[in-house]
């Protein structure tokens, strides 16, 4: 009953001993040249605020005009 336990010991311990080896570290990422509109996405939110002030200012006049009575 021990030569089992031992020899899937051995086997064990063999198939772990080779994890000893050394790989070649992997290449850096490429850099990829970003596209000149990267610039307008990183200022996304500035965008966004001056196209709802722009938005306010166009009712804003056209409900110039309105009068409730």
């Amino acid at each position: 009953m021990d030569a089992p336990r031992s020899s899937s010991h051995q086997q064990h311990t063999s198939a772990t001993g080779g994890s000893t080896q050394s790989f070649a570290p992997a290449p850096a990422p490429v850099q990829v040249k970003t596209p000149s509109t990267d610039v307008f996405i990183r200022d996304l939110n500035l965008v966004a605020e001056a196209a709802k002030r722009a938005q306010m200012a166009v009712l804003m006049r056209d409900m110039e005009g309105i009068a409730l009575s």
